[in-house]
């Protein structure tokens, strides 16, 4: 049961970690809508520290009910759980790879881009901000990923 509740803790943790950066996007693009010229950037910044800022918090709010469910769930019927876990904790991992490659893609097609464009567009500004987020993003999931296979294993070896 301690594995499972270390790695409940260390996905509430990625939630909030990503609520923080949103928060601290805002902020920098706050600082640079007063202080620079550099204002499609500093308003995309703000937009999408926003957006990170609802997603996350909302769901690190709504964290301690999934994880009491999933406790009742392993207390009632520890075999069902493990193999429910696993396959979810599979897909997961799935889903980490899928991200990160996307995310890639995205940034290696923004880049190319941008090398097309004035430095003062409008769209130059909303892609760096764009690429920035996404490089935070790959950095969060791989920490998740991390964590998801290590539970992936505790798992495995409690259906042994």
């Amino acid at each position: 049961m301690e594995f499972i509740s270390d790695f409940f803790k260390s996905e509430k943790t990625l939630y909030l970690f990503a609520g923080i950066i949103g928060t601290a996007s805002v902020v920098l693009g706050l600082l640079l809508m007063m202080f620079s010229v550099h204002k499609v950037f500093a308003t995309t910044m703000i937009v999408i520290g926003l957006l990170e800022m609802a997603a996350m918090f909302s769901t690190y709010l709504k964290y301690p009910k999934k994880i009491e469910h999933k406790i009742s769930t392993y207390q009632s019927n520890r075999s069902k759980f493990l193999q429910a876990e696993s396959l979810a904790t599979q897909k997961a991992l799935k889903s980490f790879f899928w991200l990160k490659l996307i995310y890639g893609i995205v940034i290696v097609a923004l880049v190319v881009t941008m090398s097309f464009l004035a430095s003062k567009s409008i769209l130059f500004g909303i892609f760096t901000a764009l690429i920035l987020h996404l490089g935070f993003a790959i950095a969060i999931d791989s920490f998740g990923e991390k964590y998801t296979d290590t539970y992936l294993e505790h798992l495995t070896t409690a259906l042994k």
